[in-house]
């Protein structure tokens, strides 16, 4: 496996590279059987919001706080007021194929450097093959980052050895990277993400931190059926009906911050079937991001307790409306330890299986699919 270096020169910011973990951006890693403890939550409220809503008020703070199935907060980007380089901008897909392997690919900026990366995991051998590009602030990129994923769309990133671009219409998601990085590796990638409906529901989230000043908007669409091609370096694969998700992030956080995020899809009875659960940042007492979806509808979650058993995990919400058992197949462990940015996280992958209630008591069975739930500690 060929490994990449970076170093001060390399990347001209020192420091900046791994901003990425924070975009939920993997590296490779090592099989462990041991995570970072997860915690439960406490019993919280939910405040769902049914119509168009500002995130922001005049002074920069979150004006509103819950949670939509479809984008309810409208997102002024004028009116972010922040201490310099604190605001955070991501898009991050992953799809899964052939119940083997895991493609990642991000775009996005923390205020101080861009970064576009793609990775490339092998579930079976804990292969990792990846590229990655940092430059430092780049103004105008910052400047069209889009403000509401669920509208067309087009980010674009062009130079003399990267071109990428991810197109978002009301029919499909395209996403192209094809690029060269400082160490000669090179990528080429098309996909064509489909299900798009915009019927189909989604988790979105706006919650503030402890410091008033400090947000984040949080947009998870599941369920994505991807088709296309994926080459990095000399490993090049046809994706066919691949199961893939959107990672949408906005937000001004602090520099210490953690968080515990799982999530996978599959077909059930050939219908969608996908989950989100996350905890540990920031004040969720306005709502949590913890929801399953099923034939392109949302179903809201109370509190989701991970439990470990040995080498297994279980995943249990207090009503029993979502109970899963895990059998680890892989931890994509990153650690880096860099001046002042200080990140760790573990994302365990494995085969999840256990059920679901319905809103109207219907029980679905889920039988074993691939999934992740990972926890990270993150100081940048």
């Amino acid at each position: 496996m060929r490994t990449v270096q970076f170093t001060i020169d390399n990347i001209k910011l020192y420091g900046i590279y791994l901003f990425a973990q924070g975009m939920r951006h993997s590296c490779c890693g090592n099989p462990a059987k041991k995570r970072l403890p997860c915690k439960k939550q406490g019993v919280l409220p939910m405040i769902e919001i049914t119509s168009t809503k500002e995130l922001l008020d005049p002074s920069g703070r979150l004006a509103t706080a819950g949670y939509a199935t479809h984008m309810n907060f409208n997102y002024d980007k004028s009116a972010v007021k922040c201490p310099p380089l604190r605001l955070k901008e991501w898009d991050f897909y992953q799809v899964h194929f052939d119940d083997r392997y895991v493609l990642q690919m991000t775009v996005g900026h923390v205020s101080y450097a861009v970064q576009i990366s793609a990775a490339l995991l092998d579930l079976k051998t804990g292969v990792c093959r990846r590229v990655g590009k940092t430059t430092a602030r780049n103004a105008s990129f910052i400047k069209n980052m889009p403000v509401n994923p669920e509208v067309p769309n087009t980010i674009r990133y062009f130079s003399r050895n990267a071109h990428v671009q991810f197109e978002v219409t009301d029919k499909f998601r395209r996403l192209a990277m094809t690029f060269t990085d400082f160490s000669g590796i090179k990528a080429e990638i098309n996909l064509e993400l489909n299900n798009v409906s915009k019927n189909k529901e989604k988790m979105v989230i706006a919650i503030p931190f402890a410091d008033p000043r400090q947000w984040y908007l949080n947009y998870k669409e599941n369920c994505f059926v991807v088709n296309g091609y994926c080459r990095i370096e000399d490993v090049a694969y046809d994706i066919k009906d691949g199961f893939g998700l959107l990672d949408w992030g906005r937000g001004v956080w602090p520099y210490h911050h953690n968080w515990v995020w799982g999530n996978g899809g599959t077909l059930v009875d050939g219908k969608h079937f996908g989950f989100n659960i996350g905890w540990g940042f920031g004040n969720t007492e306005a709502a949590t991001e913890n929801m399953f979806f099923y034939d392109n509808k949302a179903y809201k979650l109370g509190i989701v307790t991970e439990i470990q058993m040995g080498d297994t995990y279980r995943y249990v919400d207090l009503d029993k409306r979502f109970v899963f058992s895990v059998e680890p197949i892989y931890d994509n462990f990153t650690k880096t330890n860099m001046l002042w940015v200080k990140n760790k996280c573990h994302q365990l992958f494995g085969k999840w299986s256990g059920y679901v209630v319905l809103d109207d008591g219907t029980k679905v069975d889920v039988p074993p699919f691939v999934a992740f739930c990972e926890k990270a500690e993150n100081n940048w």
